[in-house]
């Protein structure tokens, strides 16, 4: 079966290809400490694997969520910012439930920009850069290393 052209341009998987380099150099006896996706180091507390089994066994849960998510959720998420940012949101317009953050990241460009728009990407995440540019093309100016290596080329003259 063949891919579509758009399947066959995007990269692999960033944190695939770091997983390879860094088993890589586990085999070669290097002590490597993974920065990488931002997986748990520590186990989960018990109270929260409780939570997760008993939510499990109701039969209430068995579903799928609204598309925009419970209002119970949205709530939630907007008490937590106001007790952590101090701000006030609106749970019904400022509110967006995701299915992770790089779908939202990567989405943001579809919402505010049009093909040609000049955008300026902040280097906080490498693999949305890395998505983002394969879906948009776009030039890249930053300064993390690791990520202008991985993007693209970086000349102060194509400032």
């Amino acid at each position: 079966m063949n891919l579509a052209r758009r399947m066959r341009s995007i990269p692999p998987y960033l944190f695939a290809e770091l997983d390879r380099k860094r088993a890589a150099l586990r085999a070669k006896g290097v002590d490597v400490i993974n920065l990488g996706i931002g997986d748990p180091d520590l186990p989960t507390p018990p109270h929260i694997i409780d939570a997760l089994t008993a939510a499990a066994r109701d039969p209430a849960t068995h579903v799928y969520p609204p598309y925009e998510g419970t209002a119970e959720f949205r709530r939630a998420v907007a008490a937590w910012y106001g007790r952590r940012f101090g701000v006030t949101l609106d749970p019904d317009r400022e509110v967006l439930t995701l299915i992770g953050s790089k779908e939202g990241l990567a989405h943001v460009p579809w919402v505010f920009v049009d093909p040609g728009d000049p955008v300026l990407v902040t280097v906080t995440n490498v693999s949305e850069l890395i998505m983002a540019r394969s879906r948009w093309t776009l030039p890249v100016i930053g300064t993390a290393s690791m990520a202008v290596e991985a993007a693209a080329p970086v000349r102060s003259d194509t400032w």
